[in-house]
């Protein structure tokens, strides 16, 4: 067998394996609101992640932006994000509830790299029937 094969089903089997991974975890929903909300500009997939606060949130904004594109269109000439944890607490548990709250930092370049800044965004995500979910987040600088 060829080394370019064994390379190949390696690659192969570390797809399936990230593929197949367990997103239901308060990490996970984090990261894929991230990468969903901030760096694709896509509601209506963020709006699946969230429940409460967050979801209320996202639907406001979908309604004023209804008029300029729909929930699912895809934002052209995005800038370039990247986001990088910065702190995670876990709550104490409050009537049966824990929440799980995330910080990150993100840095937001223009595409043609003349422009940068930053933002901090708080993420907090709940347990709800099994699901994790986000339940708020909020920007400030």
């Amino acid at each position: 067998m060829s080394k370019y094969r064994i390379f190949g089903y390696a690659i192969a089997t570390i797809l399936v394996f990230v593929a197949c991974s367990n997103r239901n975890t308060p990490q996970g929903v984090t990261e894929d609101f991230i990468y969903q909300y901030y760096k694709n500009a896509n509601q209506g997939a963020s709006l699946k992640l969230c429940a409460g606060r967050a979801e209320e949130k996202l639907q406001d904004e979908i309604a004023r932006v209804q008029e300029v594109r729909s929930q699912d269109q895809p934002v052209t000439n995005m800038p370039q994000i990247e986001y990088k944890q910065t702190r995670k607490e876990t709550s104490t548990e409050f009537e049966g509830v824990i929440h799980e709250l995330f910080n990150y930092k993100l840095t937001i370049k223009s595409r043609d790299g003349t422009t940068t800044h930053s933002r901090n965004v708080v993420i907090t995500t709940e347990n709800i029937n099994g699901l994790w979910k986000v339940v708020n987040f909020d920007e400030y600088q």
